[in-house]
């Protein structure tokens, strides 16, 4: 019986079926919430209408690769096809309220090895249907709870049925905790899961819940982060995937307690102005607007955590080498940086600086420091090459002989694995992701890197990475992406496109 929930997990991903939904009163989404302790650290609500909009969206973007809706939709039914039970006749009736599935435990969540600590559930469209379904599947009942009947099926999997609604779990306690829960008034519910979602998209494959204040206090390791301001304040995480007939994304909203916290206590700048991208075929290219925000963050975040030995290590540092950090390099770093990377693993980052002259006396007073910080540091040694020929690059030799070079070019600061890429970047110019908002943005041609990747793997895809691959690669468009910031927390979207 559990492959009905294996059908919801998969359904999103296998939407060949070609098919959508609407969101449904909010009575079954409820339903499926209240299995859900009040402190439940993920929720996610999985759509099963198969005749809907969302998986009609699918299936268009399905259509568009060479192994088709039907080859996907033949694979999903294969999942159902055991003994007597037939998706269309037997599954299919009982589809269309959204699945719900989730933790039930954010300390044993955050634990390896505790993967079967959920529970999930689904008001079906026919509990008749769903019964007989039950009698084809030839589980054994096993008792009852709160008005459900306990089954056990021949992998000894626990389910069980409570009217038209299905209740599954990872195993027999939790489930007969989850129908206690049902009954009780601690529980998660549908309110609380649309609060972290607002603003999202209410017409998606998946809606996903995160309690996020609970997963950091769960572990050890969060409790100390959450001494940094933005850490402590963060409540929510709400998380969409939806499809549109050319177009998958991906949103999110990530909620935090704004009192107390100000722009500084943020890890990136705020407001909608986007950064500029530098954009290669075949490359992946961020932007983030104003790094010395950032550093800024990352400075703070340290003294947060470990406390004032980090403020005395950087005026030690200051000192030691006649700089000031925020005056000669944080605030040297306010316009906007790019970064490339690519499937064969050259990175490259390119950063706008207010006084590249200057910037380039500290960087010389930085880099001839480098080998003895590495050493303190326990890094192994290091060698460092100081600029010749003209090139005005750095090189920075680490123990397996790996090469990072950097310096200051025209007006802006590079850095790289290769030499010849690092000139390259300072020559190029960012420009503009079209449609992208907030201090950091994503932009690739999903098309030339996915092709780039097959080449890089073609000695272990064989004709994927030629012909083969391009079948697959195709359709695909543009991978675009931003984030916004504020006080209130974070929003963002990925999209992919497809032609």
């Amino acid at each position: 019986m559990r492959r009905l929930a294996v059908l919801a997990l998969v359904l999103p991903a296998l939407a060949g079926a070609g098919c959508g939904g609407g969101k449904d009163s909010s009575g079954p989404l409820d339903e499926g919430l209240r299995y859900l302790p009040a402190d439940a650290p993920f929720a996610v609500s999985i759509d099963t209408d198969v005749d809907g909009g969302q998986y009609k969206a699918a299936g268009t973007i399905a259509g568009k690769f060479p192994f088709g809706r039907a080859e996907l939709r033949r694979r999903l039914e294969g999942l159902f096809q055991r003994g007597d039970v037939d998706f269309e006749e037997d599954v299919k009736p009982l589809l269309g309220n959204p699945f719900v599935v989730g933790a039930v435990s954010a300390r044993s969540f955050s634990r390896r090895g505790e993967s079967n600590d959920f529970v999930g559930a689904i008001k079906t469209k026919d509990g008749d249907k769903l019964d007989e379904l039950v009698k084809k599947d030839k589980a054994d009942q096993k008792g009852e709870k709160n008005g459900a009947k306990l089954y056990e099926d021949s992998g000894g999997d626990s389910f069980a049925v409570k009217d038209d609604v299905l209740i599954v779990a990872g195993s027999r306690r939790l489930l007969e905790e989850a129908l206690d829960r049902r009954d009780g008034g601690d529980t998660l519910d549908e309110d609380r899961f649309d609060a972290a979602l607002s603003r999202l998209p209410k017409e998606a494959l998946v809606r996903a819940y995160f309690n996020v204040k609970a997963l950091v206090d769960a572990d050890r390791r969060g409790r100390q982060a959450s001494r940094i301001k933005w850490v402590g304040a963060l409540r929510t995480l709400g998380l969409t995937a939806s499809a549109a007939d050319d177009e998958i994304s991906v949103d999110f909203n990530l909620k935090t307690d704004a009192d107390g916290l100000s722009e500084r206590d943020l890890p990136i700048a705020t407001g909608a102005q986007a950064s500029a991208v530098v954009q290669r075929p075949g490359e992946l290219g961020l932007g983030l607007r104003d790094p010395s925000h950032l550093v800024d963050f990352a400075l703070d975040a340290a003294g947060a955590v470990e406390g004032p030995s980090v403020e005395v290590a950087k005026r030690q540092v200051e000192q030691r080498l006649g700089i000031d950090i925020e005056d000669d390099v944080s605030n040297q770093l306010t316009g906007d940086a790019s970064m490339t990377a690519t499937p064969s693993g050259k990175l490259g980052v390119r950063a706008e600086l207010k006084d590249p002259a200057a910037f380039k006396r500290t960087l010389a007073k930085i880099a001839g420091a480098l080998p003895r910080l590495a050493a303190g540091l326990g890094a192994g040694p290091v060698e460092l090459s100081k600029p010749k020929r003209g090139s005005g690059l750095y090189a920075l030799a680490g123990p397996e002989r790996r090469r990072v070079y950097f310096g200051v070019l025209g007006a802006v600061l590079v850095i790289s694995n290769d030499p010849a890429d690092a000139s390259r970047l300072a020559r190029e110019k960012p420009k503009p992701v079209e449609g992208a908002k907030g201090a950091l943005v994503l932009r690739a041609d999903a098309e030339k890197l996915a092709t780039a990747i097959l080449a890089q793997l073609s000695s272990q895809l064989g004709p994927l990475g030629g012909l083969g691959g391009q079948l697959f690669t195709g359709p695909l468009g543009d991978l675009t992406g931003g984030v916004t910031s504020s006080t209130g927390g974070m929003k963002g979207s990925l999209r992919l496109t497809f032609h």
